[in-house]
């Protein structure tokens, strides 16, 4: 499931729109930023203050002059949620008390694979607006938004001083010693974040005052750019993932009528949101994902689907690979044109803990020459490469280096062995990675955390060109307080000169 960011979501929602109706309430949402096309949408799920459940057949949509009924029967209309255009959710059933509400939605559709957002609202009475919204709202009035201030706090972490400052990722990407090990993650999902905070993140503020406050020297920030998947769900669970046997794209035809999003079209405001919300050193990473070139291109066909394909359908696959590559060809162009943009992380799995998922051969033929093209765009702008893929893609490193990428992550411990990744590819790459996901950050103990980061302090961090991550990412089922345990022993160890016994 792919947490939206409360402040994204802030950005589309119409905040005041939930009202009572006579026959329940309904709520809004104005797409302001890129225009959406949907082609299906099933397994709908609203809920109400974390306790009521919404029957799908009491919910409707309502689109311009469009009208959708939602049920147990997927929607399969082709929606399009054009840039401007506004979308009205009904919920048929009983009137909401005066005060505060927090929706949760979470669907699944073939574009954007499975989705959950938040909105929080009022019945009645808002919430007093602060003095900066009246400010905001006095100014906009006569045509302009103040310029947001960056964001300073003081406190500490693990012992040492709240202090971002990216050139500890830039010392890294150079292979060098930084003053500290740094923290390095691409994706922390909102319940851990919210958990931390311990508030609801609601805004671009709250979203830079959690990097700041957990350690990180970067906030990551996507441009939003999905492609087609399918994707499944357990019966009585949201959690959500992509099938291998079946797939959306088979043909020529499929590839045609397919409601492809624009690259040119890609919303980056968020970038600018960010940027001047951080401290003078913090930067942003921007990220290519999810999926990238490769893991879309396989996705829309479903994997199994896609190895056949190589044999007997290459047509397709080629121009799946053209479609794709491109895209990201010039989402990277303007990406490298944002502000503060510090490094660039492009997520594309390429293997599983045994090996690639296809000979080196197709990657070398159909998905490294875009990965080069990117590699350079990034380059002639100074920007950073680095590049994730879960599983064992050793036998792919030295194509990754010929395209540009200065950096791995995250270095799967079932797969690969980091500190023997590090002795042997050192010199070409910076390192992150790689506290255990299977047990440690899941399953294990905090007094185990911060055993295993200062052993992965003590037999990385020397030389430098290594930062610490978890071995994927922070997903929602990580223990929130074996990720305190993770940061704040990182920061308390992992000072140079490295002095553990």
């Amino acid at each position: 499931m792919v947490y939206i960011p409360g402040f994204l979501v802030n950005k589309v929602y119409e905040r005041g729109s939930l009202q009572n109706t006579e026959d329940g309430f309904r709520f809004s949402f104005m797409n302001t930023m890129t225009p959406l096309k949907i082609s299906g949408m099933r397994d709908v799920i609203i809920t109400i203050d974390a306790e009521t459940l919404i029957p799908q057949e009491d919910v409707k949509l309502v689109l311009g002059d469009q009208t959708f009924e939602i049920s147990s029967e997927p929607l399969t209309e082709l929606v399009e949620f054009a840039k401007n255009s506004k979308l009205d959710i009904h919920v048929k059933g009983e009137a909401l008390s005066e005060g505060k509400h927090v929706i949760k939605i979470s669907f699944i559709t073939n574009e954007y694979g499975g989705v959950s957002l938040k909105v929080r609202d009022f019945i009645g009475e808002h919430e007093k607006a602060s003095i900066w919204n009246k400010l905001k709202r006095k100014i906009s009035k006569k045509g302009g938004i103040p310029k947001r201030r960056p964001i300073i706090i003081e406190g500490m972490l693990g012992g040492i001083p709240l202090d971002p400052d990216f050139s500890r990722i830039e010392a890294v990407l150079r292979r060098e010693v930084p003053d500290r090990v740094p923290l390095f993650e691409a994706e922390i999902e909102i319940p851990i974040k919210e958990w931390f905070l311990g508030r609801e993140i609601t805004t671009a503020e709250d979203e830079v005052e959690f990097y700041i406050r957990a350690g990180y020297d970067f906030v990551p920030v996507v441009p939003p750019f999905f492609t087609p998947r399918l994707m499944r769900t357990a019966e009585g669970d949201e959690r959500t993932w992509i099938t291998e046997s079946e797939g959306i794209i088979k043909t020529m035809e499929d590839i045609e009528n397919f409601p492809w999003p624009d690259p040119d079209q890609v919303d980056f405001s968020s970038f600018h949101d960010i940027a001047e919300l951080l401290p003078p050193k913090m930067k942003i990473l921007g990220l290519l994902s999810p999926a990238a070139v490769f893991g879309n291109t396989s996705q829309a066909m479903g994997l199994e689907n896609f190895a056949y394909a190589l044999m007997d359908n290459i047509e397709v696959v080629e121009a799946l690979f053209e479609k794709i590559g491109s895209s990201y060809l010039k989402i990277a162009k303007k990406l490298v044109t944002m502000p503060k943009l510090g490094a660039v992380l492009m997520s594309d799995d390429l293997a599983h803990v045994g090996g690639t998922f296809v000979n080196p051969k197709v990657y070398r033929k159909y998905v490294f020459p875009w990965y080069a093209k990117i590699g350079n765009v990034l380059g002639a702008a100074g920007i950073p490469f680095i590049f994730h893929s879960d599983g064992n893609f050793m036998s792919v490193f030295n194509d990754l280096y010929d395209c540009g990428v200065k950096a791995i992550h995250p270095i799967e411990p079932q797969a690969m062995d980091i500190v023997s990744v590090k002795k042997e590819y050192g010199s070409k790459f910076a390192i992150f990675g790689n506290i255990d996901l299977d047990y440690t950050l899941t399953r294990g103990t905090t007094d185990e955390v911060v055993t295993k980061v200062k052993h992965r302090i003590k037999e990385l961090a020397p030389g430098g060109g290594w930062g610490l991550a978890a071995s994927n990412s922070v997903p929602d089922y990580v223990k929130p307080e074996n990720f305190k345990a993770m940061i704040e022993a990182t920061k308390k160890y992992g000072k140079y000169p490295i002095n553990i016994k």
